[in-house]
């Protein structure tokens, strides 16, 4: 991967220093910052407990915390962030907005309609021009949400089919339909008649097969269950995907997985509802990651980067499933007007410089450079991924592919010392997560990625 000239417009939207240490993590301030908020905090937070950073300003894909050490920032807020920290556009998005009018309700401000005119442009498939928006509350939890209860009010049936390893939210009918069995299992029992099915992950398939020959037996088993009288899963009304599982460990399906599972839903009458929520906008090499194996769901939530930094969310739904009435779903803040203004320069942006292209052109060379990394490697058993979000899994031994959190976890807190944030994901937290902003320059992703070989390199030479 090599620098172009190309290059120049991103470099003045991400801190040129970075990455820089000039006070191993945590500095001073840093530390004092960290004290301050575990004072008041609750002890739910998570990710000040993963790297110790208090971050003063952030740029593009680039944080400089309150010491002044400059990092690159390869987490992009987990999805939130593919037009990077501060992107200049959007800030003057948010200040315009924010002197005209800040909460309306559902009313018909310019922003919020503007926004869902654009969302109805840019749906993928047959959605494209067709489908309806609903602004709904400010998180993806109430995306999903507000799509589960909109497929039950169409089918009259209750049953949610999701998949091991997914992710949907914390709340209600996500916190049952996400897959990771550490965020439930001490609040149960969670929203019934949610039932977990395997998702297509082929480095560590459920029936023991290697694709193609398996013949996509883990499609075929959601059929068995949903026409099978007896299978335990009475009155489906939807099936409830991520088309790139992202906390589960970026696990990519397989061609045809998503074609079939399209094909499924459709045969036997279930409402197909795609979560977009982190793999749209750019973020894998496509505006949304479904069109990247032809397929349209019936109902896509959205959020994350929608509000370029700002919390909002927004379902897209076939026409004729825009079945309820007023207030079926309501929300004091869904649809805020400066988020909404927030998404429309973020759109914008992603438009204006061929995002898209450039996650699905940065993000081949890096996957390139990390398989090429991972041949070397005694860890990595794995590398995978679409665009700029690409996962690289930590194993103790590739014939025996047992999880390694631990050493990922060294990896990270020699990554950030050296001024890269680099996170984790996976079922077993075993998976290192690759996705900046998609306005990283050139520089900035070799250079990360020069210290993650490096630091990979020096950690396999002291681990026994």
């Amino acid at each position: 991967m090599t620098t172009s000239a190309k290059d120049d417009v991103f470099e003045v939207l991400n801190f040129s220093q970075a990455p820089e240490v000039n006070f191993t993590p945590p500095g001073p301030k840093a530390k004092a910052m960290l004290d301050r908020q575990a004072k008041v905090d609750s002890k739910v937070l998570s990710y000040p407990h993963m790297i110790p950073l208090a971050p003063q300003e952030g740029l593009g894909a680039t944080v400089r915390d309150v010491d002044g050490n400059y990092y690159i920032d390869l987490s992009g807020g987990i999805g939130v962030l593919n037009v990077g920290h501060s992107n200049p556009k959007v800030v003057e998005a948010i200040a315009n907005q924010a002197r005209r009018m800040v909460h309306g309700l559902d009313f018909p401000g310019e922003a919020r309609v503007a926004l869902s005119e654009k969302l109805v442009e840019i749906a993928p498939g047959d959605l494209k021009n067709k489908c309806k928006v609903f602004m709904c509350g400010p998180t993806g939890s109430d995306g999903v949400e507000a799509s589960v209860k909109l497929a039950k009010f169409n089918t009259k049936k209750s049953g949610v089919i999701s998949f091991e390893g997914g992710w949907h939210g914390v709340t209600g009918t996500g916190l049952a339909a996400t897959g990771k069995k550490g965020v439930k299992e001490q609040f149960m029992p969670v929203v019934p008649e949610v039932y977990s099915v395997p998702y297509a992950y082929c480095y560590r398939c459920r029936f023991g097969l290697t694709h193609p020959s398996c013949d996509l037996r883990c499609a075929k088993f959601l059929e068995h269950i949903i026409k099978d009288p007896d299978s335990n899963v009475p009155n489906p009304a939807c099936v409830l995907i991520e088309p790139i599982q992202g906390e589960g460990g970026i696990v990519v399906p397989p061609d045809g997985y998503l074609q079939e599972v399209r094909r499924i839903c459709k045969e036997y009458g279930l409402i197909l509802i795609v979560d977009e929520i982190q793999t749209g906008f750019g973020r894998t090499g496509s505006m949304f990651a479904s069109e990247l194996w032809g397929i349209t769901p019936d109902i896509m939530p959205v959020s994350k980067t929608l509000g370029g930094g700002l919390p909002i969310a927004a379902v897209l739904i076939k026409e004729d499933l825009d079945t309820w009435g007023p207030g079926a779903h309501v929300g004091t803040f869904r649809g805020n007007l400066v988020s909404a203004a927030a998404g429309l320069a973020t759109i914008d942006v992603i438009e204006k410089f061929n995002l898209v292209k450039r996650s699905a052109d940065l993000g081949q060379s890096a996957l390139d450079r990390l398989k090429d990394i991972a041949k070397g490697s005694r860890y990595i058993g794995d590398v995978r991924g679409k665009g700029l979000f690409i996962g690289f899994e930590f194993v103790t031994d590739k014939q025996t592919k047992e999880p390694a959190p631990d050493i990922l976890q060294k990896i990270i807190k020699q990554c950030f010392d050296r001024g890269v944030m680099l996170w984790k994901s996976g079922r077993w937290n075993n998976v290192g997560r690759l996705m900046p902003a998609l306005v990283i320059t050139e520089r900035h992703l070799n250079q990360a990625l020069d210290i993650i070989e490096q630091v990979l390199i020096e950690a396999e030479r002291d681990i026994v």
